[in-house]
């Protein structure tokens, strides 16, 4: 006897529900690296768009968005490490980091609180003089 027919004999009465492969999301799911972009933009705003600072800048932005996902206590233990290594004895640049790192997550809350994707792995690449954020990310769970 053929495995479909042992399914069917087996399945004769009983009411199966088969979920979708990808969860239906709320929101429109655009490109990882364009939401992030998205996100970072007051970072990349004030910056001159030098390598290295828009790597940093990004650097700075993926952390705050993955971050978000955690609960408020850890996430208070990585920024405080965040704002102990950009700005050890420099009161005004912890005071100014702070700030940038609450901005970015009132951004998230605002503006992107249904993306639930958490970013896995990010490269900026040089192509045709300009810079592009390659991402990529996987759905967190609720």
């Amino acid at each position: 006897m053929g495995g479909m027919r042992k399914l069917r004999r087996r399945s004769r009465g009983k009411q199966y529900t088969v979920e979708p492969l990808r969860p239906q999301q709320s929101f429109h799911a655009g490109k990882m690296s364009e939401v992030i972009l998205d996100f970072a933009e007051p970072l990349l705003n004030a910056i001159d768009y030098n390598d290295e600072l828009f790597e940093e800048a990004i650097s700075f932005a993926v952390i705050c968005w993955n971050a978000s996902f955690l609960p408020e206590k850890e996430q208070k233990q990585i920024f405080c490490s965040m704002v102990d290594g950009m700005a050890k004895s420099d009161v005004l640049l912890r005071l100014s980091v702070r700030d940038d790192i609450r901005m970015l997550l009132e951004r998230k809350k605002a503006f992107f609180a249904d993306d639930k994707r958490m970013l896995l792995e990010y490269k900026v690449v040089e192509e045709k003089g300009s810079k592009r954020l390659l991402a990529m990310s996987v759905l967190t769970k609720d």
